[in-house]
Parts: structure tokens; sequence; C-alpha cells
């Protein structure tokens, strides 16, 4: 009866009615929240992203090894996603999985899994309360979605078959933002010779050119162990986001006319953005500081320091202006206080012409507490490692490194990094 009861209110809530005191707690946010979620689907403008994704295989009872990098350039209007190597002309529907020679790949991750949790699935919510995630206090539902309503296909070379979702969101109670998504498969069937299947999904409010502001994932992880006890892991990031060129030409349904022997959406790489030589090395000077107050997303400006030459000749001037964004800003208590922050720059602009930043980092200046590495030594009980008496063990935190992502840790309750703070950076090509 309780649950009968719980489901009928939501839907009046939903339908415009007004909310009573009477609903279980969580209920009214719960109705905000999926509003906010289909407004933001809705208005998703055609996004381009980097996919970067670091792949790890685990043997039966061994450890987790790296496997390769496969990097992508996916571009999606949260319904459809397409995909290219980074550099190539096209972009295609075909599956990510084509773009590597073996191994797990996936898919979804820009507003697949929102709507069917949030927006279109028959799913049952169980409100749990807030938690503190990152610094901040979020609020987190758990869910249910049986296998057939979920949509939730799963192929392997050994089967494939449809499977339940299980799960857990948080949501942001003052921007009503999703910041993060769980998902479990469930219910395999026999032709699926897998015990686990997990998504897991971080987002952020990120701000575009354009002045576009949209929710977008900022990182992910996709996880799955066979019946051999054998284990793929992915883990994701998702950068260099920017609204689609309007000028480039974009078909998110392949034509019905003339049959095709595969029959693949496409569209042309948006060519308002210019690319650099691999090879120069340039300098970067923040024009702004960034604090504890600065949100996830937000933009930021900086200017090369110093003139970058090639061959006898400058290609980029001194002073160039250079654009990104804050790309992580979170704070932890474990295993000492600190932040950790992950500037973004996506373009430079030369003589009025904006040029794609694909470059990775090389160096960070000094600003106090500010480390590219976070070293922390703790005390360590008695053991033979010490001839039985207690010594010290160092623990050494990093973050991986990302084309144009520098991720720094800052040591201590506050946060400061200040205006001129400055990173030296080395282009990179684009894989073809």
């Amino acid at each position: 009866m309780k649950r009968a009861r719980w489901i009928l209110a939501a839907g009046l809530i939903f339908a415009g009615a007004a909310p009573s005191q009477d609903l279980p707690p969580g209920v009214v946010l719960l109705g905000a929240v999926k509003r906010h979620i289909r407004d933001e689907l809705q208005r998703l403008p055609n996004i381009s992203c980097l996919e970067t994704v670091r792949r790890e295989h685990q043997p039966p009872n061994g450890k987790w090894r790296p496997t390769d990098t496969v990097r992508l350039e996916v571009l999606t209007n949260g319904v459809t996603e397409l995909y290219a190597s980074p550099g190539d002309r096209t972009f295609s529907e075909r599956h990510p999985i084509t773009y590597a020679s073996s191994g797990t790949l996936s898919d979804g991750y820009f507003g697949v899994y929102l709507k069917t949790i949030l927006v279109t699935g028959s799913v049952s919510y169980t409100y749990r309360g807030e938690e503190e995630i990152g610094g901040a206090r979020l609020a987190r539902w758990d869910y249910h979605l049986p296998e057939m309503w979920s949509g939730q296909r799963i192929d392997l070379p050994e089967g494939s078959g449809k499977v339940g979702l299980n799960g857990s969101f948080w949501a942001d109670p003052k921007t009503l933002d999703v910041l993060r998504l769980d998902l479990n498969a469930e219910d395999f069937p026999p032709a699926v010779p897998l015990t686990e299947a997990f998504w897991s999904i971080r987002l952020a409010r990120t701000s575009l050119d354009e002045g576009v502001a949209v929710l977008l994932p900022q990182a992910a992880e996709f996880r799955m162990t066979r019946f051999t006890g054998d284990g793929s892991r992915s883990r994701i990031d998702f950068t260099q986001c920017r609204v689609f060129g309007a000028e480039s030409r974009i078909n998110f349904d392949a034509p019905d006319s003339a049959p095709q022997p595969a029959k693949f959406a496409t569209a042309s790489l948006d060519d308002t953005l210019r690319t650099l030589p691999a090879g120069l090395k340039v300098a970067v000077k923040l024009r702004s500081r960034i604090s504890a107050q600065t949100p996830v997303g937000a933009l930021i400006d900086g200017l090369v320091a110093g003139s970058v030459s090639s061959k006898g000749r400058v290609i980029i001037a001194a002073g160039s202006p250079v654009r990104g964004r804050i790309r992580q800003l979170e704070y932890s208590a474990d295993p000492i206080p600190h932040f950790v922050v992950a500037v973004e720059f996506t373009e430079v602009e030369l003589n009025g012409i904006r040029h794609r930043f694909y470059a990775d980092l090389v160096e960070i200046g000094f600003a106090r507490g500010v480390e590219q590495e976070l070293t922390v030594s703790s005390k360590a009980s008695a053991s033979r490692d010490f001839g039985g008496a207690a010594g010290y063990r160092t623990e050494v935190l990093s973050m991986p490194r990302l084309p144009g992502v520098a991720t720094v840790f800052i040591k201590g309750e506050k946060l400061e990094l200040p205006a001129g703070f400055q990173t030296i950076w080395k282009t990179r090509p684009l894989d073809p």
C-alpha cells in the first residue's frame, strides 16, 4: 500500500499538483530533478568531445593491468552518438569498439542513461537522504529498472541479451543537476556469460563557447566480469568539449533513399577550429585566480607567456589568448586535507583565428602548496618490514594525463591558484 501511494503521489507532482506534506522525503525534490533533466536533454545542442579510454584487464585471481589507451572524437545530440578517429574528416554511428582491435568499449554516456533512468523508464525510486561527495552535499536515490522495461542490451562475442538495471544517482539539491549516476546490470540471460556489468558516470555543468552551459559527462568507468573470472575495465575521460559548428553538415538520421550496404549516420568534421603544428612548446599564464568558490565548468582565460617559433618564424605570438574551463574542483580530507583542481585549455586564438589546443602538460610553475603529485607519509604499525619496529609508509597520489588538462593538488583547507600561475605544454598531433 505504501508503494502504491508513493507512485500515485509522484504522478500528481509531475502533473503539476500542489505538493502535500504527507509525501515521503525526497519525492518533491525527485520530481524537480526529473523535470530539470528532461529540460536539459531537450535543449542539448550538438556537442563534440575528445573521449580518452584507458583500458585494463584482470586475469582470474590476478591484478588489474593496463592494456592500451583509445582516443575517439564523439559527436552527440544527447540521443545519438557518432564517432571518428581524432583528426578524421567524418563521423559515423559505428560502435566505438570498431576503432579498437579488440577488448571492450561502451557508449551512451551523453544522455541515454540519464534519459532512461530519469525521463522515460518505468523506474522505482528510494530516497536515501544527503551524502557528502567531493566536498558537496548531494541528495541520493536508489533505483530499479526491470529487464522488460530497461531497453539495456549487452552484446558479446559469446552471446547477447537484455538485462535489467539498478543503482544510484546523486543530485545537487540547489541546482538540480545530476552529478553522478551508477548502473548495475542484473538478470543476465544464459547467452551472456557475465557475473558483473557496472557503469559509473560523473557529470558537471560545463560552459562552452557561444555562452552555452550544459550538463555533460566528465568521466566514466565501465567494468565487467565473466564467468571465468576475467575482468575488463575502461576508465573514460571527456575533454575538449565544444558546440559543433553550425555551418558543419550534420545528419544524425541516415537517409532512407538510396539503399546502402551499411546504413550509418554521418557528419562532416567541424572545421571552425584549426590545428597547431605538433612539437611546439607553449607557456600559458592564467589571467584570473581560482578559488574554492569557482564553479566546475566555469570558463577561464589565459595568455601565451612568450612567443613560440618554429623554423625561424613565429607561430604563436606572446599575449595570444588561450581559453578553457575548470574541469574538476574537489576537496577531500583523506588522507590529508587537500583540493584537486583540473584546468582544461581547449583553444588558442592566433590573429583572430581559433586553433585547437591539443597538447600534453610538460611542467607547472611555482605556487604555494601546488603539486602535480600528492605525497603523504603515514606511520605504519610494527611489522617484519621494519624489523619489528614501527616505521613510516609513503603514498603518492597522481591523476591521469589528458590532452589540454593540467591537474594539480593543493594541500590544506584553503584553495588559492593565483593569477599568473604558469603551465608549460607541448603540442601533439591528432592521430589519424
